[in-house]
Order: structure tokens, then sequence, then C-alpha cells
């Protein structure tokens, strides 16, 4: 097992991937690590399992993400180090020399990357608010229903995405402050703070025959 993860501190240190493997009804012998590519890290275990099957290195490799920014907020895994006064951050003078900055912002980033391709405002904003009608349009029609695992809460049952927006308006999306003055990033614009989780199964061909189920792609 590949387990994406960047928040790596509290419920989500210590071998995140590995201590997925003790809680299922997988074998414990079944090997996991947890890789940090930041936003990417889920996308990332994909790549890495699909590179060991082609390899010949692996038959099945399950490769998956997990983050919850409301139990493990966003930055906790060297905030904590830093309010206790241990080492110096993950940004060293020596990186701060090289490119000017005392830290990396990934809101700053995205506002580079946008003005680098000429993304406007409006071009973004359309592109977020067709997100959320298309994810809308997917649960009404139960298009993922199949590939949703319902988890049991303490306050029922959640099988459905509440970060979706519904009922946007390219007017409700205009009239949201930017993050950086003269930048067209905001908050209706942008992926929100959430908690989610999810697998894939990886498979070769050899693996697939002898297991006898239908791929869901190829």
């Amino acid at each position: 097992m590949i387990v994406g993860c960047v928040s790596q501190a509290g419920e989500q240190a210590f071998a995140l991937g590995r201590n997925l493997v003790l809680v299922s009804k997988l074998p414990d012998s079944v090997p996991a690590v947890t890789i940090d590519r930041q936003c990417d890290s889920s996308q990332q275990a994909i790549h890495f399992a699909a590179q060991a099957i082609m390899s010949g290195t692996q038959d099945v490799v399950i490769a998956a993400g997990a983050e919850s920014m409301t139990r493990v907020p966003m930055g906790s895994n060297f905030q904590l180090h830093g309010s206790a006064g241990i080492g110096v951050g993950p940004w060293p003078k020596s990186i701060q020399n090289r490119y000017g900055v005392t830290e990396f912002s990934q809101f700053h980033g995205a506002q580079m990357i946008a003005d680098k391709y000429d993304f406007t405002r409006e071009d973004m904003d359309t592109y977020a608010l067709g997100s959320h009608v298309k994810a809308a349009a997917a649960i009404d029609s139960g298009a993922f229903k199949a590939e949703i695992i319902p988890v049991v809460t303490p306050q029922g049952v959640f099988d459905t995405d509440d970060g979706v927006r519904r009922g946007g308006t390219m007017e409700a999306m205009a009239a949201v402050k930017e993050l950086e003055k003269g930048g067209s990033i905001t908050a209706a614009n942008a992926s929100q703070m959430t908690d989610g989780a999810s697998a894939a199964m990886i498979v070769s061909e050899a693996a697939l025959k002898r297991k006898t189920v239908c791929p869901l792609s190829d």
C-alpha cells in the first residue's frame, strides 16, 4: 500500500499507511509506505503504484490518499515544532537567500502560475463554477455511488460530499475578494479546506486474470 498524506502529524503521523493496513482486514504482512508530495501526494501514490506494476516488482498495489484538514490543520507538522521552540523550520537561510523569500506559499505560487499562463479571474471563476455544477449533477444522478464507501458516525451515515456548492452564480463569485490585490485567486475559485480519503487498487494483467475481476480502467 502506498498512501499520500501532506500533514503527517497528530492522527496522521507515525506511518499512516502502515496504520491503515493494521486497522483494515488486510493481512499484517502487507507492507505500506506514506509519501508526501504536498497537494499531489495521492496522485503520486498512483504514479508509484503504476511504476511498481510496470516494472514487474509488484502485481497488486493499493494507492491511496488521506487528509483531515479539520483534525490536523494545514502546517501542523512544522508549526508544532516551531511553537515548542524546536528547530528552525523547513526553510533554512540557504533557501531563503537563494530564492529571496522567507517561506514558500502555495497561494502566491498559484497566482504566479495563473499570471504565467494568462488565466483571468473570469476564466477561473467560470471553471470553478462549472466544476461545482458538474459535481452536483454527478451526486444527483448517483454517477459515483458505487465507488463511495459510506462512513458510519455517531451522527449518522455519511456518504455524500458536502464540499459541493449548489446554486452558485458568476455574479456571486465575482463579489468575493481576491487573495492578493490585483490577483485572480479567491476563496470561491480555490479548493476548500476539507476532510477526505480515496483509494484505488492497481494490478498487473496477470493479477487481473487470477482475480477474475472487472477493471474500471485499463
